[in-house]
């Protein structure tokens, strides 16, 4: 079942490159500007652990560790529900890529479900804690900050995003909307934790791999 998840991941990666960096119209493309979005930011993030995590299982070497395939999860997940209730569509006419689906479709739509269901199938579980949810979202924080340095440093650079736009909302918007999406992104992180707390503890799909060592209780000094 390994080879199962290896070509999984694989074909995951292999199909968020081809919607990152290739258009039927134009063939290889690579625009650094195009990185400032949350949205081809995560896609890579997911494409690159993906690769390295259908390499090392069917190479049988170690894997990825279950936290970064959870972070993975849940920065995709985040663009996936914020394109679906918080942006607005695409523009229609939008030329198919690959599997009879849009740039869109890909980014927005296939690759939050498909790493979803990797994350319930296909990771080891029980090995995360509530602090993972804490640490995960530093890299969202982190993002609303760097967005927001760019604006300021260059000023003529469009924000990618209306809700974290400080020229329109204002600082104290802008705040605002960090404090609300970041408990949002927090209970969607404690969610998978849940989630990963209760799944067994193998992969449902894969090979087994070796349990967490339980820390030995302390025993006070006599």
């Amino acid at each position: 079942m390994g080879v199962v998840v290896g070509i999984y991941r694989l074909a995951l990666a292999a199909i968020t490159f081809l919607a990152l960096f290739w258009a039927p119209s134009t063939g290889v493309t690579f625009d650094i500007e195009d990185y400032v979005y949350f949205t081809n930011q995560s896609n890579l993030l997911l494409a690159v652990v993906m690769l390295w995590g259908g390499l090392t299982v069917l190479a049988r070497r170690v894997e990825p560790p279950p936290w970064l395939f959870g972070a993975v999860t849940l920065f995709i997940l985040i663009t996936g529900l914020v394109s679906y209730f918080i942006l607005d569509p695409a523009p229609p006419g939008e030329e198919v890529v690959a599997l009879g689906l849009t740039h869109d479709q890909l980014v927005h739509r296939l690759t939050p479900i498909a790493a979803f269901v990797h994350y319930l199938l296909m990771v080891p579980h029980r090995r995360l804690r509530i602090r993972n949810a804490a640490y995960w979202l530093l890299y969202p924080v982190a993002y609303c900050a760097f967005t927001t340095v760019r604006g300021v440093l260059s000023p003529g650079s469009a924000y990618p995003y209306g809700f974290i736009d400080v020229s329109e909302l204002g600082y104290g918007g802008l705040l605002l909307n960090v404090v609300i999406y970041g408990i949002g992104f927090f209970v969607l992180g404690l969610a998978l934790v849940g989630i990963d707390r209760l799944l067994p503890a193998q992969p449902i799909i894969g090979r087994r791999v070796p349990e967490p060592t339980p820390r030995a209780p302390l025993v006070p000094a006599e």
